[in-house]
């Protein structure tokens, strides 16, 4: 079986093996639009609180959930923290060109009325930078090198060495500096609480430096007292990240690749290397991993991308990322449907070269393991399903692990999950190669497991007569609660 089974509309259904991440925006937040994006292949909707107010965040958010009923598609959402994004302030004509050599000062006062003379949103930048220090503007095109302090400590001069244009608003990166404000901002603390009522799945924390950002966040839904607890994403754009990759990895629940700013941050010829070795890492680990930026970004204007950005996503998905995601393409962009649909087809010709590559339990965590006779059956399961040719490995799970475990095989048989849960089944969307489904039956018996997923299968075309199943689950036969490996064949 293909890494995407097609289904008729009226069915919405398909298997899926890379997972597509959308990011809403003005192009694409209508009822029909999403209903076209979910049917083209999304699999998670994220909501960027850097753009956006509440209000009109908990009407798309709505839209979504609406049409996911609808359609009977669990679809996740991933709110993402802005983080401490710092940016310039108004710049005298909204634009300056810098040349090389030239001298540049970034002053405390909120305006200056000096052509040359910079603000930003940052009040501590003239505190934490020294000389010697650089400073990239505009997605890093223009570099500033950091020569002195005035004595009043009220502004920092710095030199051209990479010439281009800047404009007002712009972002402003600090490589290698180390900054004095914290990981999770107020306005996070404010969309954390928002994100956390309206009961998202995954929450995406931005410029993460070390560890123990991502355990403040985790302490911080903990005091939520929530029902429901979101998967946190850890986004990687940072140097500092890199270099605490490991205690990252040790406390996060996923890990998101952003490109956009780690290009930036660190020497963007090592990018693509930075990319293949958190992919590595996350997959040893059996943590989900999400490539993202600038992926299709031709097409946020063009019909069609270029042969390089197929490339790219072709080589993401072949290296193990449980998903790629888009951003400006769908947010903003012309073509927002039709961006997904390339990035659908891109994944379907990539998939089948990611089979084979699981990894044993005993290189992750114990959290991230479900029981050892579970990883057992597991394991036997993808070993039985790939020898016998079977079509569907399906799996009756409570919290995911079963799932993550199957998932980490990276067989070629796609997986169906079925949870009882409706938290989990969305957080399943992140999960490389797991289909998920909605059944209370999960916690019936194995027989009215099967007989529920061979009618959904039937019923959506995912299944016909003479395929070959095989069901990972759970029996009271012999008065005790057993795992249990099935093989079936449709009828």
């Amino acid at each position: 079986m293909t890494s995407k089974t097609a289904a008729p509309e009226s069915c919405h259904h398909r298997l899926v093996k890379t997972r597509i991440i959308a990011t809403m925006g003005p192009a694409c937040d209508d009822a029909q639009t999403i209903r076209q994006l979910i049917l083209e292949g999304v699999d998670i909707f994220r909501l960027n609180f850097a753009h956006g107010s509440h209000e009109w965040l908990k009407d798309v958010l709505q839209r979504i959930r609406t049409v996911s009923d609808e359609l009977k598609t669990p679809v996740g959402v991933l709110g993402d923290l802005s983080g401490p994004k710092i940016r310039l302030g108004r710049i005298a004509g909204d634009e300056l060109t810098c040349s090389k050599g030239q001298t540049i000062r970034f002053v405390l006062s909120r305006e200056s009325d000096e052509t040359y003379d910079l603000t930003c949103t940052y009040k501590k930048l003239i505190d934490d930078v020294k000389p010697g220090d650089r400073i990239l503007l505009a997605d890093g095109t223009v570099g500033l090198l950091v020569q002195s302090k005035s004595d009043d400590g009220q502004s920092v001069e710095c030199v051209v060495a990479e010439p281009g244009i800047i404009r007002s608003k712009q972002g402003v990166n600090l490589p290698g500096v180390t900054l004095s404000t914290p990981c999770i901002t107020q306005k996070d603390e404010v969309d954390l609480s928002w994100a956390l009522e309206h009961q998202l799945d995954f929450i995406g924390l931005s410029f993460v430096r070390s560890a123990d950002d991502i355990k403040q966040l985790k302490s911080m839904i903990d005091q939520h007292c929530s029902n429901t607890q979101p998967v946190v994403v850890a986004k990687i754009e940072k140097t500092e990240a890199i270099a605490d990759l490991e205690g990252i990895l040790a406390v996060t629940d996923a890990v998101m690749v952003a490109r956009g700013d780690l290009g930036v941050e660190a020497e963007i010829s090592r990018v693509p290397i930075l990319q293949k070795e958190i992919i590595r890492r996350c997959n040893q680990e059996r943590i989900p991993v999400i490539t993202a930026t600038q992926m299709l970004d031709s097409m946020t204007t063009n019909d069609l991308p270029t042969r390089a950005e197929v490339s790219d996503v072709a080589n993401a998905v072949i290296d193990g990322t449980d998903a790629v995601m888009l951003s400006g393409e769908t947010a903003i962009g012309s073509h927002p449907v039709a961006c997904v649909r390339m990035m659908q087809k891109i994944v379907y010709e990539s998939d089948p070269l990611v089979s084979g590559r699981g990894v044993e339990a005993s290189h992750t965590q114990e959290s991230r393991r479900a029981n050892p006779i579970t990883e057992a059956v597991s394991l036997g399961a993808t070993v039985v399903a790939n020898h016998l040719d079977a079509d569907l490995i399906v799996v009756a799970t409570d919290s995911g692990r079963t799932a993550l475990a199957l998932s980490g095989q990276r067989s070629r048989v796609p997986v169906l999950a079925v949870a009882h849960r409706q938290d989990i089944v969305r957080r399943l969307c992140l999960y490389w190669g797991v289909t998920s489904i909605h059944s209370k039956l999960v916690r019936q018996s194995a027989d009215a497991l099967l007989q529920f997923v061979v009618q959904w299968g039937l019923d959506s075309h995912v299944l016909k007569s003479g395929q070959k199943i095989v069901v990972v689950g759970h029996t009271n036969w012999l008065g005790g609660s057993h795992n249990l490996l099935m093989v079936h064949i449709v009828p």
